[in-house]
């Protein structure tokens, strides 16, 4: 043992960030699984007590190794998680719309990927939303047009 209290291997780490963590949480309860179902998933490459420590912000720096056994486990491409971990721009500089959001990236629903049509009738929901008055005087008119967008969203889905 090399000095650390959990007996693991100090490795060299990346830095991490809070959205690693977050990412990571996200997916995992998205996937169903508990810390264990996701260590057995990782192959046993990750500890269950080591992925709630990165989840709970105690640990921050997995090693390279770590993150693509848990991007494996939980399917998550690695282009998405690795640039959660090592850098913390400062917000204006990595700013983006949500639209802009679903635009640039593929997203899950359910368990397919939605379609670029999909794509386009979710950024029309977030925009009318973006846009709603939503003053005493608008609000039934427009909680009536959203659901009708929204009707529109699950066909596209279905």
């Amino acid at each position: 043992m090399d000095g650390n209290i959990t007996g693991e291997k100090s490795e060299q780490g990346t830095g991490g960030s809070d959205k690693f963590a977050l990412l990571i949480k996200h997916y995992r309860k998205l996937r169903n699984f508990s810390l264990k179902d996701l260590e057995n998933a990782s192959g046993g490459s990750v500890s269950a007590g080591y992925i709630h420590r990165l989840e709970s912000g105690e640990r921050n720096s997995p090693s390279i190794s770590k993150i693509l056994a848990l991007a494996k486990a939980l399917r998550i491409r690695n282009e998405v998680l690795v640039p959660t971990l090592f850098y913390e721009l400062d917000e204006e500089e990595r700013s983006f719309s949500l639209s802009e959001v679903l635009i640039q990236n593929s997203y899950f629903l359910g368990s397919g990927m939605l379609s670029s049509e999909a794509k386009q009738s979710l950024i029309r929901v977030v925009e009318f939303i973006d846009h709603a008055e939503w003053s005493p005087t608008s609000k039934i008119k427009e909680l009536y047009q959203l659901s009708e967008i929204i009707d529109d969203f699950k066909q596209v889905v279905s």
